[in-house]
């Protein structure tokens, strides 16, 4: 097949998927009933987008990328100016663009925060402990003051904190209200009393410890947590946001594609993919979900799991070779993912096929 004619039987796909919606597509296993069904052999896009089934492991404890291991990262705040207490674990690269990560456990009674104006931060307490912010009682969410700020724990407590950076605000809040954000415009209560928000952050909080968060996963929290921050705690909220963004014309759309399958081994950005469509995170994001019916990770996603399924075919490819292949960055992580979409294991699947 020419290059044209496999870009487009991709976009026909992507088109395929679209219509299907972004919840499930059916996929044909051999022998499905004879192995007991494989849950009717259904890829639940859904689930696996959204990631947001509880875990049994511990907040910090087996999350993140490997690069993202360390104790400390300078890419996310570190705040804490009198050092008695540190990130636990952090998870986030050095981009303008990306979500960082960062759990927290603490004894100290009394601690300084400094403010950082760089980031528009927020505290989910993963504890019961209760907490005070400048004499003011906290929330289970709190946000961080730019300028700093006074915490109290009457016990030991746990917590996890998002950055989401100032200028990645700024760029969502242009798209969305064709308005300048200055720190002004941000409330930053002690105690968000906001459902939604607290329930997006849990959803984070639960996939992040169940699974290994990829760049492009990291991307799109963060202009989720963007938006929802502008429309949820900004004076620009009150305002009429930006209607639909259209869709991507079908040249941009093969560009891309074509860009994601030439990098499916690699762990791919969300502005990577923008550059490629030549326009900013948040209206390449908008735009791609409204073109190909499902977000840009979550058709990355699509495509690692077909490459998988491909390759498992495969009997003699060792399963730590098709997570490699297929931009999972071990097996363990290509595992979990593979079981959340098709209820099987790697192996299983392998068997069921064969």
């Amino acid at each position: 097949m020419s290059d044209k004619g496999l870009r487009l039987a991709r976009i026909s796909e992507s088109c395929y998927i679209a219509a299907l919606g972004a919840s499930m597509v059916r996929i044909n296993l051999r022998h499905q009933k004879r192995r007991g069904g494989l849950e009717g052999g259904r890829l639940k896009f859904e689930e696996a987008w959204n990631g947001f089934g509880h875990s049994e492991a511990r907040d910090g404890e087996g999350a993140g990328l490997a690069s993202c291991r360390a104790v400390y990262a300078s890419g996310v705040p570190r705040y804490w100016t009198d050092h008695l207490i540190a990130p636990v674990r952090t998870i986030g690269a050095e981009t303008a663009t990306s979500l960082k990560l960062s759990y927290w456990f603490s004894t100290v009674e009394d601690s300084p925060q400094e403010g950082d104006p760089n980031f528009v931060s927020a505290s989910l307490r993963t504890s019961t402990a209760t907490a005070w912010r400048d004499a003011a009682p906290s929330g289970f969410v709190s946000m961080l003051p730019f300028e700093g700020a006074q915490w109290r724990f009457e016990q030991p407590v746990s917590f996890m904190q998002f950055h989401i950076p100032f200028d990645l605000m700024g760029m969502v809040c242009v798209s969305l209200f064709g308005k300048e954000l200055t720190h002004d415009h941000i409330r930053m209560p002690a105690d968000v009393l906001d459902a939604h928000l607290h329930h997006s952050l849990e959803r984070i909080r639960h996939t992040a410890s169940s699974i290994e968060p990829t760049n492009l996963l990291l991307d799109s929290w963060a202009l989720i947590l963007a938006e929802t921050f502008l429309l949820r705690l900004s004076s620009h909220g009150e305002r009429n946001g930006h209607g639909p963004f259209g869709k991507l014309p079908a040249r941009g759309v093969a560009r891309v594609v074509d860009y994601i399958e030439d990098g499916i081994d690699h762990d791919l950005r969300l502005s990577s993919l923008s550059a490629v469509a030549g326009m900013s995170t948040y209206h390449f994001a908008r735009r791609f979900q409204e073109t190909v019916g499902m977000s840009p990770h979550s058709y990355v996603l699509v495509r690692r799991i077909e490459r998988a399924r491909a390759l498992l075919r495969r009997r003699d490819e060792p399963l730590v070779d098709v997570a490699l292949a297929c931009g999972f960055s071990s097996q363990s992580h290509l595992t979990t993912v593979f079981r959340r979409c098709l209820g099987v294991t790697p192996g299983e699947y392998r068997r069921c096929v064969q």
